[in-house]
């Protein structure tokens, strides 16, 4: 089923896994119980990505509206010898912030306005990204289906799709090259995530042949790229997924303390495959420092 102009509160209301959930499951049974059971915490970056998509995917009344019911944008406790508030990290702020409501995020005025609205304009000015998102007629669409390998309801709260395509907007905290986005999408394990939402809109019969991606730094020189993601990754996310299913429901069925890890037999380790070099052997080096 497809929902449009669902609040992320009625979406989080749906029934089905979804992505977020799924990824550490693709890792072991073990890990994915430990990420489930762990408190989540909220952090300036996530701040910063949330409202980078509401401004450019939803406009900036809708940006303002989310600012304005689910953010606390003044009050901090300023540090006397910078002038500014008190960062993340600092006893200050944490003792501050628990006083504070907790169901609200926070977002420092300098970062609303020198961070967000920077990359939101260099989204803006990016000349593909800007054509793709106006391509995408589809914004924020919330989409349930039932799993054609496993039969279990999952759920996506997709970025951006049109005439079949879709995508995802991933703010980005370094420079980007092709090695660290490589890596992120690798590390962040996205190619589940891209692969997840590609079924999900097909399940729904909405044609979804190639899925796109677009990297906007949130720092420096606030470079932005748009990437079409390649098949091959997205069959190894479809793989991961399923795998990811299949340990959630593991995990469940596990009634001991300590959930089957990553390394449940014995397995061969040594040092990384780069590392090994043609060498001769060492009966052709001829040496003999004996004599």
């Amino acid at each position: 089923m497809i929902y449009e102009n669902i609040t992320f509160e009625q979406y989080l209301e749906l029934p089905g896994l979804n992505s977020s959930l799924l990824k550490p499951y693709s890792i072991s049974p073990r890990f994915g119980w430990h990420k489930e059971k762990t408190p989540f915490k909220k952090s300036m970056a996530m701040s910063i990505g949330s409202l980078v998509h509401a401004l450019t995917l939803e406009g900036e009344e809708a940006a303002q509206e989310l600012i304005d019911s689910n953010y606390i944008t003044t009050g901090f406790p300023i540090n006397e010898n910078t002038g500014k508030a008190y960062g993340e990290n600092t006893k200050k702020y944490t003792d501050w912030l628990s006083t504070q409501d907790q169901s609200k995020e926070v977002i420092f005025p300098e970062i609303l306005e020198g961070t967000v609205k920077r990359v939101a304009r260099a989204i803006a000015s990016h000349e593909p990204s800007r054509e793709i998102l106006s391509a995408a007629d589809r914004r924020e669409t919330a989409v349930t289906w039932h799993c054609q390998f496993t039969g279990v309801q999952c759920k996506a709260l997709i970025d951006f799709y049109g005439q079949d395509f879709a995508g995802d907007l991933k703010t980005f905290g370094k420079q980007l090259t092709f090695q660290s986005m490589e890596r992120e999408i690798y590390d962040r394990q996205y190619h589940l995530q891209f692969a997840f939402y590609q079924d999900g809109l097909r399940a729904n019969g909405i044609n979804c042949e190639d899925f796109y991606v677009i990297f906007a730094q949130n720092k420096d020189d606030y470079d932005v790229g748009c990437f079409v993601v390649d098949e091959s990754s997205l069959e190894q996310g479809q793989s991961d997924y399923i795998k990811a299913i299949a340990n959630y429901h593991e995990a469940r069925e596990d009634t001991q303390e300590f959930k089957k890890g990553s390394f449940p037999k014995i397995t061969e380790i040594g040092i990384p495959h780069y590392c090994i070099e043609d060498a001769p052997s060492v009966a052709s080096l001829g040496l003999n420092f004996g004599e």
